[in-house]
């Protein structure tokens, strides 16, 4: 194994500086191209993750059983819930359904109609959890005092940019007053003081207006829809669960954030699928360099595994002197690989993130599939640099030196 290794530095240092350079940079390009794909499907998935906790569930929701319609207990949950030392903050919703009328030229003609939900919160409570504030593209977040006025989505507003429906209330603006059609069939008009876009389609097809409004429309009280919890730590989302559990709120629906997540994890899991197979992809090409290099040069050398052999250096050495120059190739390229996207390109994308519909994007580096791409490539290094070389070394001295 040392000549081997003797042998194969040698031959590194002496051959062509181009050949060297040029074969290491493939392996660094495909490798790099391997980890930046993985780590783009990775940056969706947690930008999506992130957008459904931070605007829609937090890490714990509690929400009525099937067929109730609202929590009675609210303010108890929320009093035996907010001492917990993991509990950061917790907020009290109440939603319902509503059309949201919007007269263009409040002439009665070009009218534009938009179904929608209608949260009503606590401005000063609520902003702890879901952080709509900082979101506010137009306008401004409300206020304690507020009444009669409303935020909305950019989604539901219109003129925004792009969106996921197909129908919006074609460019209502801050100032703008919009006419609301509740379910009870009770109609108001309320004052659009802000305009928000979190780049979650969901919240971002809200709108959302004072609780005091919402209880006179409702003639609610203690009641709400969903009660949304945030925690210093999303791992303790279950142990939260269980302890509502224990005080006697299990009669609600308990979810943490991997349950609402559903939809997420299945994309999740097709991404994992096309990155496996790019991986293998990415592996063979590895590998067919490294036999296109190592073929090519014991072709070149054969007089000289001839002479090798000849002074009796055996057939393994010097098979594993190519074998050790191959992954010589794979493990710098990939080190190369690996160094650039880490400290250059998610360095760069944390500065300046991609601007996803469905967020901010930052590639991210999974471990797991770092190890399966690591594993994979030198696999593949092994292989290709094997199978060129078993072939041409076991040949006869004679056969060698022709």
């Amino acid at each position: 194994m040392k000549l081997s290794l003797f042998l194969a530095i040698k031959t590194i240092i002496r051959g062509d500086k181009g050949s060297l350079i040029l074969t290491v940079l493939i392996m660094l390009v495909v490798f790099l191209n391997l980890l930046f794909v993985d780590a783009i499907f990775a940056g969706i998935t947690e930008t999506m993750d992130k957008g459904k906790i931070n605007y829609q569930y937090g890490e714990v929701i509690i929400e009525p059983k099937m067929g109730d319609r609202y929590i009675k207990n609210t303010n108890q949950i929320i009093d035996t819930m907010k001492d917990f030392y993991y509990v950061k903050n917790i907020t009290a919703r109440i939603t319902t359904g509503a059309v949201l009328i919007n007269d263009k030229n409040n002439d009665g003609r070009d009218v534009v109609k938009f179904r929608t939900g209608i949260i009503g919160i606590d401005p000063e409570e609520d902003n702890d959890v879901v952080d709509i504030k900082s979101n506010i593209i137009e306008g401004r977040y409300l206020e304690k005092n507020d009444r009669g006025k409303i935020m909305i989505g950019a989604d539901a507003a219109g003129g925004y940019g792009s969106s996921v429906f197909a129908e919006d209330l074609e460019g209502v603006r801050s100032g703008d007053n919009l006419t609301v059609e509740f379910e009870n069939d009770i109609i108001r008009e309320f004052e659009i003081v802000g305009i928000y876009r979190t780049k979650n389609f969901e919240t971002d097809s809200k709108m959302i207006m004072m609780r005091n409004d919402f209880n006179s429309v409702f003639s609610t009280t203690n009641e709400s829809s969903e009660i949304i919890m945030r925690l210093t730590d999303k791992n303790l989302s279950q142990k939260a669960i269980s302890d509502l559990q224990k005080l006697g709120f299990g009669e609600y629906e308990l979810a943490d954030w991997s349950d609402k997540l559903s939809f997420g994890r299945t994309i999740n899991e097709s991404f994992d699928k096309i990155g496996l197979i790019l991986r293998v992809i990415g592996s063979f090409v590895s590998g067919l360099v490294i036999f296109i290099i190592i073929f090519v040069d014991i072709v070149n050398r054969r007089k000289q595994i001839g002479i090798l052999k000849a002074i009796g250096i055996s057939e393994k050495s010097i098979m594993y002197s190519y074998i050790f120059r191959g992954m010589f190739y794979t493990i710098i390229g990939m080190t190369l690989g690996y160094l650039i996207m880490r400290f250059g390109v998610v360095n760069l994308f944390t500065k300046h993130p991609i601007d996803f519909p469905m967020g901010w994007m930052i590639p991210k580096i999974k471990i797991e599939s770092l190890r399966m791409s690591i594993l994979l490539f030198i696999l593949a290094g092994l292989i290709g640099s094997f199978l060129p070389t078993i072939k041409e070394v076991r040949k006869k001295i004679l056969t060698l030196m022709r």
